[in-house]
């Protein structure tokens, strides 16, 4: 790919979009600045630059500079901890200061790829996700046709950029010439008087940031064009409220650090973006969502598989015949709660080696006052489900995962075909929950 990235950075230069309401050509000579920093600290091409801790305009120039030289940028949210593989590279932190690779630090062969995003994780640390400039590209394509982006557009992006959401709304607005705000959140309220103003015709959100946002007072006549919210679920409740305050339903979208943005839309989990093909499951079916992507995915740094144009999500969906994607739960194993996975097999296999304990499954349950988060709950059933003591082996086995809620039944309720009863066993949970909160 020597030249792509490159090219990547001048396309978003000539398109002429802005940041924080300055073009980003504007900022050529930081931009440059940068450079030189990149290039005094030994960075070459397909070296990666590590972004450290920084936040909107800043993170996205530092991004840029780094592809004008080839390198690969490798946004991480803090000034410290960056994954083992990435310790030794440049860095670049606060105020866009340069801090040189160091000496005879191993460098990962990072041909084909244009940034490295960390994924949500499970136990331990996230892992590094490589994406190509391909995949940028399809993104973009992806998000304006989804959000209907037009260059006129300024799109406002008050959540993080090293999270997939946020760089992909950010980065698709950019390449399709649109305007984006990036300063980081001071309040909802700020927010709400951007699109009251009329300042912005586009937001990107996670549920809980768009429930403070209905909770504001309206201050102005503009209004929304486009909301999209990701990362979390959105409940019919929220989706109402959202509408309400800002004259527009909210689209729900879908997607990963591995692939960028998939699905967008007022249902579900919506319909698959341009680029994006629903393999699996069949139209009126469930089963694991599994695409075939436009771009390949890489994958994850030194994993040493091949790039894959198909992806197997994870998640359990419903397809239905129109074409709307419904989420139903992940697959067994590491759960996702909040956002974030969890890695429950130590638990899990914990609790089923204990005498009486039949089977056992794990929840993450939107909470009723707030669904757009979920609250974590562990089914135990079998006639040991009764015993004092699996609490603390909950407790004892939940070492830096969180903890959750136990509630133990004689059976595990199922379905008619012998499956576990995912609705039942949320009534189960809601029941048990609704007594010890009174």
């Amino acid at each position: 790919m020597t030249g792509e990235r490159q090219e990547l950075a001048a396309l978003l230069l000539a398109q002429g979009a802005g940041i924080d309401g300055v073009p980003l050509v504007e900022g050529e000579s930081r931009l440059e600045a940068v450079g030189r920093g990149l290039a005094g600290a030994g960075v070459r091409p397909g070296d990666p630059v590590v972004l450290a801790g920084l936040r909107g305009r800043d993170l996205l120039l530092a991004a840029v500079a780094a592809w004008r030289l080839d390198a690969v940028p490798a946004p991480v949210p803090t000034t410290s901890g960056a994954p083992a593989a990435l310790e030794g590279a440049c860095r670049v932190g606060a105020d866009l200061a340069v801090a040189p690779k160091q000496a005879g630090a191993p460098v990962p062969d990072l041909s084909g790829t244009a940034v490295l995003h960390l994924s949500s994780g499970s136990a331990g640390r996230p892992k590094v996700v490589r994406r190509e400039v391909g995949s940028l590209v399809v993104e973009a394509e992806g998000y304006r046709v989804g959000l209907a982006l037009t260059p006129e557009d300024r799109v406002a992006v008050p959540i993080p950029l090293v999270h997939s959401l946020g760089w992909g709304v950010a980065m698709s607005a950019l390449v399709n010439g649109s305007g984006v705000e990036v300063t980081p959140l001071a309040g909802a309220g700020s927010v709400a008087r951007r699109i009251d103003s009329g300042a912005v015709s586009v937001v990107a959100m996670t549920p809980p940031l768009a429930r403070l946002l209905v909770a504001t007072q309206r201050r102005g006549d503009g209004g929304l064009r486009t909301a999209v919210v990701g990362a979390g679920p959105v409940s019919g409740e929220l989706a109402d409220a959202f509408r309400t305050r800002f004259g527009v339903s909210p689209l729900r979208g879908y997607g990963s650090s591995e692939t960028g943005g998939t699905f967008c839309g007022t249902e579900g989990i919506g319909r698959a973006l341009p680029g994006v093909e629903v393999l699996r499951p069949q139209a009126g079916e469930t089963g694991e969502l599994v695409l075939r992507l436009a771009a390949p995915v890489q994958g994850y740094l030194d994993s040493g598989e091949p790039p894959t144009h198909e992806w197997w999500t994870g998640d359990v969906v419903r397809r239905e015949p129109g074409g709307i994607v419904r989420f139903v739960e992940r697959i067994r194993g590491p759960l996702r709660l909040n956002g974030r996975f969890v890695d429950v097999s130590a638990m899990d296999a914990d609790l089923r080696a204990q005498p009486g304990v039949d089977d056992v499954h794990f929840l993450a349950v939107p909470r009723r006052s707030a669904p757009e988060s979920e609250d974590f709950f562990v089914v135990v059933a079998g006639p040991g489900a009764a015993g004092a003591d699996l609490a603390d082996r909950v407790e004892l086995v939940a070492a830096g995962v969180p903890v959750p809620r136990l509630i133990r039944c004689d059976r595990l309720p199922s379905t008619a075909i012998g499956k576990p009863d995912r609705e039942a066993m949320i009534e189960l949970v809601r029941k048990d929950d609704a007594v010890a909160r009174p």
